[in-house]
């Protein structure tokens, strides 16, 4: 397996020639997606407070969003690393890199945003890739709060535990915008 060069860095200083880097990256690999379902498509989504970068010979091949969000789950309350926008170019699939980066913002989670949990939704058809990693599926959906009403999407909800702290029970609510 090739290793890539991986990259934390907070949102403010990603530099402008890297943001738009990022954005071909994203229309890439989800072009197409808000078409085969619309209701993705009227999700306004929360900014990211870092990008976790994977470079292969200096070019960006792979990355996802880190958010850290307290939540709801029933009645307590829980500090998650909200994992978001998971993607790796086109040409560069099926080679382990989003694994990677997945592996490595694992200790970057529990280390330096210092929460208990990972938190992430997907698509049926990328959660195998997710369990590998050690996500395990909570939830087949999810509230979130958009122009201060509350939305439900129905989805596959993963976490990640990452200190010894039990999961809760019950509805969980992002309060606020999903990532």
């Amino acid at each position: 397996m090739t290793t890539l060069e991986i990259r934390f860095l907070p949102v403010d200083q990603v530099s402008p020639e890297l943001d738009r880097a990022i954005d071909t990256l994203d229309h890439l690999a989800f072009a197409g997606e808000q078409d085969d379902d619309p209701e993705f498509a009227s999700i306004e989504w929360g900014s990211p407070d870092w990008m976790v970068l994977g470079f292969l010979d200096g070019e960006l091949v792979s990355q996802l969003c880190l958010h850290k969000r307290e939540i709801a789950v029933g009645a307590e309350r829980v500090w998650v690393a909200g994992v978001g926008g998971v993607a790796t170019h086109p040409d560069w699939l099926r080679r382990g890199f989003a694994s990677q980066v997945l592996r490595a913002s694992e200790t970057f989670m529990r280390d330096e945003l210092q929460v208990p949990f990972g938190l992430l939704v997907c698509a049926d058809e990328t959660q195998p890739v997710y369990a590998r990693c050690g996500w395990q599926t909570v939830a087949r959906s999810l509230v979130f709060v958009q122009n201060e009403k509350p939305r439900n999407l129905e989805t596959c909800v993963m976490i990640l535990p990452l200190s010894n702290q039990a999961w809760p029970s019950g509805e969980i609510n992002l309060l606020g915008l999903p990532w």
